[in-house]
């Protein structure tokens, strides 16, 4: 018996938001809506006097990062999904710290007396270190195979291309000095993937 099944644009599964044209700014948008609203219920923590600034930054990363984040290895990055991670975080930082727009605080600063990096960085570690993994997948398995096929009828098209995961795993590549043909060779190589995973990029994303 044949059963038809129905066609829409967004659904959610397993909490994360899936678009049917594979793109993830819904996903991210509500992961951070919910990060949001859980450093929201914590609010008397962060102004509390009687805790640490390491323990509210503990309760900080696992809670409200790691909701903020679920799911980022899967993520591609454009300037404005990094701009709206970092915003997200450094507006969270101020606010554990107590600093307002008044005091004149950088984000440098502000990162460099919480001992935090960028979030946009933290998510393209996670994505690194996932790509890895699959790259190490012994040869013909789904996901291996994965990171080298090009879907039926997704030639060149008219315009800017459209930014997808492996075009950002492969800017993520050029800004670490690996060259593409060269990146499984690289990958087998646990010590020296790791650290090129928790490098971090400086140059600006284009949308």
């Amino acid at each position: 018996m044949r059963h038809s099944v129905e066609s829409v644009e967004k659904s959610t599964y397993l909490v994360s938001v899936i678009s049917s044209d594979g793109d993830v700014e819904a996903d991210i948008n509500t992961r951070l809506a919910k990060a949001a609203a859980v450093f929201r219920r914590l609010d008397n923590m962060w102004r509390s006097s009687r805790l640490g600034l390491k323990i509210k930054l503990d309760l900080y990363i696992s809670l409200v990062v790691s909701t903020a984040i679920y799911a980022s290895e899967t993520w591609k990055s454009t300037a404005r999904i990094c701009q709206q991670l970092d915003v997200f975080h450094q507006r969270n930082l101020r606010k554990i710290l107590g600093i307002t727009w008044k005091n004149h605080v950088t984000n440098i600063e502000v990162l460099s007396r919480t001992g935090q990096r960028k979030l946009q960085d933290i998510v393209a570690e996670r994505r690194l270190r996932m790509a890895g993994h699959i790259i190490r997948v012994p040869p013909g398995r789904p996901a291996n195979h994965a990171m080298s096929w090009t879907p039926r009828g997704s030639g060149r098209r008219r315009g800017r291309p459209t930014k997808t995961w492996r075009s950002t795993f492969k800017e993520d590549l050029v800004d670490r000095g690996v060259d593409w043909n060269s990146v499984r060779a690289v990958a087998t190589k646990r010590s020296k993937w790791r650290t090129l995973a928790a490098y971090c990029r400086v140059k600006d994303r284009r949308i």
